[in-house]
């Protein structure tokens, strides 16, 4: 009886030192890819998800195109959650890049600029802390292979330098214009453990290929994913990519 008890009391003990987190990644298209605004979808696609933390590409910062800090509005929709915006680069007298909201405080943030190379535009990463990870949003290059592997390695050298045996998971995540098992992806895993699936992801008119993922630094605290969700049910009117959901445990 004494062994069994010890037994249970062990697992109890296990059980409460196993941390849960859900996470979000989305491109919203700023905001206005087919409704006027989305952002109230938006918000409200994150809550029934459970997500508390969440990663968004393709956000514009008070420029001409939308006047609004869109990241800050949809941090207030969510209750006044805490948030980070990365700008990849100044457009229309403002920036546009990519966020991170948060429901937990965020204890620190970066801004990692990615080299536009040969293709289309600079790229950023937000990147930030908070009392369960590291949490990173970024859009990768979609018309230049090689500017986006360039990108990659700017990143992998960026997290390698600064989170190396890292105590907390840390976490990349965004739409990476690139399908399983390309050039891309795999650098990616060099350094990176592909969490999510190979669901496609865009687009929401013609889904056919798997663009947005959620990965974990291999050099850091492991962490698995315990479900993972191609959200696909009243969100296809909100963007171009369906938003991706995962359960982790660590």
């Amino acid at each position: 009886m004494k062994k069994i008890l010890l037994f249970l009391s062990v697992l109890a003990l296990l059980s409460c030192q196993r941390h849960r987190l859900t996470v979000m990644t989305y491109n919203v298209g700023v905001f206005s890819k087919y409704p006027e605004s989305s952002v109230d979808g938006v918000a409200e696609a994150i809550w029934c998800s459970g997500a508390t933390l969440v990663s968004l590409n393709e956000l514009d910062s008070c420029n001409r195109r939308h006047q609004t800090f869109q990241l800050k509005a949809l941090a207030r929709k969510l209750c006044e959650w805490d948030c980070h915006f990365a700008s990849a680069f100044p457009f229309a007298g403002g920036g546009y890049g990519n966020g991170v909201v948060s429901a937990s405080p965020v204890l620190n943030r970066w801004r990692l600029a990615l080299p536009k190379g040969d293709g289309s535009e600079p790229r950023s990463v937000a990147v930030v802390e908070t009392a369960d990870c590291i949490f990173a949003s970024t859009h990768l290059e979609f018309s230049s292979q090689a500017a986006a592997l360039e990108q990659v390695q700017v990143i992998n050298d960026w997290f390698t330098a600064n989170f190396v045996d890292s105590k907390k998971p840390v976490l990349l995540c965004g739409d990476m214009n690139a399908a399983p098992g390309s050039p891309v992806i795999e650098k990616l895993e060099t350094c990176w453990e592909r969490l999510s699936g190979t669901e496609f992801t865009y687009s929401t008119e013609d889904p056919h290929v798997c663009l947005d993922y959620v990965f974990a630094f291999r050099a850091a605290k492991p962490v698995r994913t315990v479900s993972a969700e191609v959200l696909t049910s009243g969100t296809a009117a909100l963007s171009d990519h369906y938003p991706v959901v995962l359960r982790l445990r660590y």
